[in-house]
């Protein structure tokens, strides 16, 4: 079976379960935990936006982003998943942790709150936590975000990769972020407190552009210190794409 029919498969055992206000046992959980993002499946049948950018983290770099993360000096302090998918880095997270997540897949969402119940999870895009709500068609006028973990000790996750381009982007025209890697990175920074720690897993294209990224690169350095970087080899189960991890630390 592959991962589409496996997707539409769990889709529909969460439908039922729900319709029916039936909890979930371990085994159930140890099911829907097998869904996977859209991506790289659109000749499977997957289709939307999901199918560019729906590339779940696998669990083992999910315990390596939060050894980097301790390492570094995470000890307490409320915790932000920017596009969280099943909420598989939050189930790592120390259990007294206050967790804040954002994911606009409805099925992805639902699973991290079933795994993840104490968690604040949101089912709209990133760039809703700096706009006005509840209907989100105006920028913030007052504060940085309406998040009340704000500020966050720590923003860990893995963010969409591509052109920042979706139904908010118009919204954040400055500074110029062409791309949503940059985006997730310098809004990501905005929420954190000073000496908060960054750990994403993103493309390679950000580090080994050259003078690509040039402006944007030293926008995010005037903000955060870059503490460590891994090149790592393709670890996603249907793209051959490039990853690193990068730790940084608010200035």
């Amino acid at each position: 079976m592959n991962t589409y029919e496996q997707n539409r498969r769990i889709e529909a055992f969460i439908r039922r379960k729900d319709a029916a206000g039936e909890g979930y046992d371990a085994a159930d959980k140890a099911f829907i935990m097998q869904y996977e993002g859209s991506g790289g499946q659109g000749s499977k049948g997957a289709s939307g936006e999901g199918v560019l950018y729906e590339f779940y983290t696998p669990d083992w770099l999910c315990v390596l982003m939060w050894e980097l993360a301790r390492h570094y000096g995470y000890r307490e302090g409320t915790v932000l998943e920017p596009s969280l998918a099943t909420g598989r880095l939050l189930q790592h997270a120390p259990r007294e942790s206050d967790c804040y997540g954002f994911e606009i897949n409805p099925v992805s969402a639902r699973i991290a709150q079933i795994m993840s119940p104490q968690a604040h999870i949101y089912p709209h895009y990133f760039e809703t936590a700096f706009m006005e709500p509840p209907r989100f068609t105006s920028r913030l006028r007052r504060g940085v975000t309406w998040l009340a973990g704000y500020p966050f000790s720590l923003v860990i996750g893995n963010p969409p990769y591509g052109r920042h381009v979706n139904r908010y982007s118009s919204y954040f025209g400055r500074p110029p972020l062409r791309q949503m890697e940059l985006f997730f990175l310098y809004y990501g920074l905005e929420l954190l407190r000073p000496g908060g720690l960054l750990v994403y897993l993103t493309s390679s294209n950000i580090i080994r552009s050259g003078h690509a990224y040039q402006q944007e690169k030293e926008l995010l350095g005037q903000r955060a210190h870059l503490l460590d970087a891994y090149r790592l080899p393709p670890v996603f189960r249907h793209s051959q794409v490039p990853t690193d991890i990068l730790v940084l630390q608010k200035v």
